[in-house]
């Protein structure tokens, strides 16, 4: 009898793990990015605040940071690390941005590539504001790189900080990156 609670004890507990990991920010989506109002705030719920215990996220209130993240590319499809994918953007609406990659367990790809994200900084807008990056296991010399190697099924988080009024009342009024997957595999 013991054997069994203690079975269903550890099933029930693994079960909520793994629910409150990946089952998004418990707020709002668009264009593929999901995310939530109150993260970082004392209006946050007792759920929303054990998903950023799990997966570590040190979240600044909604006036200094919004977070967004992605588990699947524009076709619907998980992102992974042997695929090739290009992130298109165009001026987002704070003072400074970054795209980050995250493993499955919720940790930085474990690799020595010294290109764990992309920022604002790295990117080269075109006359109509619009930049590119590629996510992927090796670079592309043409652009600004954000490595996936050892990263398995993994996320992409990206953080807006001091951002505008407009865009922390109102997350469908930001034009968000998209994510396009190029190749699978060794072929580019």
């Amino acid at each position: 009898m013991i054997a069994v609670a203690t079975i269903g004890l550890a099933v029930g507990a693994a079960s909520a793990v793994v629910s409150l990991k990946h089952v998004g920010m418990g707020g709002e989506e668009h264009m593929g990015w999901s995310g939530s109002r109150v993260t970082g705030s004392t209006e946050a719920g007792p759920v929303l605040r054990a998903r950023v215990a799990l997966t570590g996220l040190l979240a600044l209130n909604r006036s200094q940071a919004i977070y967004f993240t992605r588990t699947v590319d524009d076709l619907g499809e998980p992102l992974r690390e042997e695929c090739h994918y290009r992130l298109v953007g165009g001026p987002l609406p704070g003072k400074w941005w970054s795209i980050t990659a995250y493993a499955s367990d919720d940790y930085l790809p474990q690799n020595q590539d010294d290109a764990l994200s992309v920022d604002a900084s790295e990117v080269t807008p075109d006359k109509r504001g619009i930049w590119e990056a590629e996510v992927g296991p090796s670079p592309n010399p043409a652009m600004p790189w954000l490595s996936t190697r050892h990263a398995g099924s993994f996320d992409l988080t990206l953080r807006i900080y001091n951002p505008s009024q407009q865009a922390q009342q109102d997350f469908g009024s930001i034009v968000f990156p998209k994510v396009e997957r190029i190749s699978c595999g060794d072929s580019r």
